[in-house]
């Protein structure tokens, strides 16, 4: 048998010389020559894998690299340098999954598996090793089929569950025997030993040992040999064959010191304790036993620091080969830039001289149409001036059914209710149905309706006015105190009717540039607001600050004042309006009209108020050049009737 595997190994060398060629047929003799080595000979595994690997990445030949990857795991298994063969077999997964390789899946499947059972991690294996069985069940593959029932076994051993794996091995023993696999018998016979072992039947796990050292030692299999010969020594020690225990531990030793495997050293002075111990040897039991325990804890040192070293190792390897994809993206970017600037130069070759015939075409239709275009733009021109004036008039329309409407609403809501009053005082009068005593009682009522009836017909009017023909603004000079002593006086009859004390600050003559009839309407809506909504024994007052360039009249009250929400309603179009604190109604013009009036004055108008304590309107007016020139460079402010100068 050994002759026949040597005779096998030189007919592939011998092969691959007469194939020079740098092609995928090389790499696929390569990797067969590369898989002949193993479990023999680790150093020239890897070396014909190397070989494989090179020559596949200058082909770009994924399935060379993938099995000249799990190749060099394997030479990495013989090392005993588990943790660099579980990252090479998962490269190699990973392009078996690429490829969509069935067979390369289920093969490095169970290699998972046998790496996680060596690991110590059998319930991880399993997960591997059955997806293994059932690719290579689907396709239909003995050998492999075999090999992974093996793989299944070991978990089960590892996981303590020897009747488990007792089922799994015997159907591998059966396919193997099918095959005549002696090299795949020995490894099956090995696993059912220990089986035997782990249910310490010994008498039966020894034949197992002898066959598996046996069918080993045809297939030149030193790895197993040794683990052959440390089964033995441990099984025979258990059956007090003392000697023949002693003989087969020196055995594994001795084809160990070449293997320098230290995972057999280390089974091999744990069973040689256990040897000694027997023997009553305690003295040499306990040198075995330390000698174990030290390279136990060396052994885990050496994974350690491996592991640290393949981590590093990996991240380099992952670090230049994300450096080599963005160097090939950036010079297939850079070429891809020149295809594209000379097709350009090509394209704008031919669109300059495109651009030339359309040039001279379009010069001589350009005289063509220019005339056309002349036009229509005049007929643009006359359109949008048509539009123009439709537009004007509709929004004139829109303005005139606004005011309309506005008008009728407070002819039918606000104005009708007075004379609805004065009607039935009359009919009442009239008929002697009333004395004249319970009409004067009356009277003063409807003298106050009638009077705010007539404050609201004026602004109806003048808004009615601004909005219909629009406002002309006429300024001029004229004293302000002098239009607020008139409007006062009309007023103070009003506020007498609520008993509402009325008062003002403004004694001396001040002259201001302004509109007087609109300064009027301003001071008397705003004057007859403030009586309209103070209780009775409530108060009105009128002060000013003289600016120098400017007064700033406040009309202030202690009355409802205006709730926070309404009180961006004061000013808007909206024409917000309450009842009084008699029921005195309004339009709301008044106050949009009084803003409109102030701001076409150059003025500026403002109120501050708080809900139960009162508001005061301030607004403010230029004062006439000869006011300004006296009133320069200081400030009058009137307080309780009191003028205070404030220097500026």
């Amino acid at each position: 048998m050994l002759c026949t595997l040597v005779t096998n190994v030189s007919a592939q060398i011998t092969e691959v010389e007469k194939h020079p060629q740098k092609d995928t047929v090389r790499v696929r003799l390569l990797n067969q020559l590369s898989r002949s080595f193993f479990p023999k000979d680790a150093a020239k595994t890897a070396q014909y894998a190397h070989e494989a690997l090179k020559l596949s990445d200058s082909l770009h030949f994924k399935t060379g690299i993938m099995w000249a990857t799990r190749n060099l795991a394997l030479a990495e298994n013989i090392k005993g340098n588990l943790e660099k063969q579980m990252d090479l077999t998962v490269s190699a997964l990973k392009l078996a999954d690429e490829l969509d390789d069935n067979y390369a899946v289920g093969v490095l499947n169970t290699d998972m598996g046998n790496i996680l059972v060596e690991q110590d991690q059998p319930r991880q294996a399993l997960r591997y090793q059955k997806k293994a069985l059932r690719i290579k069940q689907a396709l239909k593959q003995p050998a492999e089929i075999a090999r992974t029932l093996n793989s299944i076994g070991s978990s089960y051993i590892r996981l303590n569950k020897p009747d488990s794996a007792l089922h799994f091995l015997l159907e591998s023993e059966r396919i193997k025997l099918s095959l005549n696999d002696h090299a795949g018998l020995a490894i099956t016979y090995e696993n059912i030993g220990l089986v035997y072992t782990l249910k310490q039947q010994y008498s039966l796990a020894l034949p197992y040992f002898e066959i598996s050292e046996q069918y080993y030692k045809e297939s030149d299999n030193i790895n197993g040999l040794v683990k052959a010969h440390l089964n033995m020594g441990f099984t025979k020690t258990m059956l007090r064959k003392y000697e023949e225990a002693e003989q087969h531990l020196a055995e594994a030793a001795q084809l160990n010191s070449h293997l320098k495997n230290m995972k057999n050293t280390l089974i091999y002075h744990k069973n040689m304790a256990t040897l000694d111990s027997a023997r009553g040897n305690y003295s040499a039991a306990l040198a075995n036993y330390k000698q174990f325990s030290r390279m136990n804890e060396q052994m885990f040192s050496v994974e350690k620091t491996k592991f640290i070293a393949n981590t590093k190792e990996k991240y380099e390897s992952e670090k230049k080969q994300h450096e080599n994809k963005l160097l090939r993206k950036e010079q297939q970017l850079h070429l891809a830039t020149i295809k594209q600037q000379r097709i350009l130069v090509i394209f704008c070759t031919m669109l300059l001289l495109g651009l030339f015939i359309i040039t001279a075409v379009l010069y001589l239709m350009y005289r063509r149409q220019q005339e056309l275009y002349s036009q229509l733009n005049h007929r643009n021109t006359q359109v949008q001036q048509q539009n123009k004036i439709i537009m004007e008039q509709n929004a004139a329309l829109e303005s005139g059914s606004q005011v309309k409407d506005k008008i009728f609403s407070v002819i039918s809501h606000d104005l009708r209710s007075p004379l609805a009053i004065l009607e039935g005082l009359l009919f009442l009068l009239r008929d002697d149905k009333m004395s004249e005593e319970q009409f004067r009682i009356f009277s003063h009522e409807l003298w106050r309706d009638m009077k705010n009836t007539a404050y609201m017909m004026d602004n109806l009017l003048q808004w009615a006015s601004s909005q219909m023909k629009g406002i002309h603004v006429t300024p001029d000079d004229f004293d302000i105190s002098t239009i607020l002593k008139s409007e006062f006086e009309l007023l103070q009859s009003l506020a007498k009717q609520k008993e509402i004390t009325l008062t003002h600050e403004l004694q001396r003559p001040i002259m201001v540039y302004a509109d007087p009839d609109m300064i009027r309407l301003v001071l008397r809506n705003l004057i007859s607001n403030a009586i309209k909504f103070t209780p009775i024994n409530g108060s009105v007052n009128i002060n000013y600050l003289l600016l120098p360039d400017k007064i700033e009249l406040i009309v202030q009250d202690n009355g409802l004042g205006i709730a926070a929400t309404d009180q961006a309603k004061v000013f808007s179009n909206i024409y917000y309006s309450t009842n009084g604190t008699r029921n005195e109604k309004g339009c709301g013009l008044g106050l949009p009209l009084s803003k409109d009036f102030i701001e076409r004055n150059n003025g500026r108008i403002w109120f501050h108020s708080a809900a139960g304590k009162g508001t005061s309107f301030h607004f403010t007016l230029p004062l006439s050049s000869e006011e300004e020139n006296l009133g320069r460079g200081y400030t009058i402010i009137v307080k309780d009737n009191q003028e205070s100068v404030v220097s500026n």
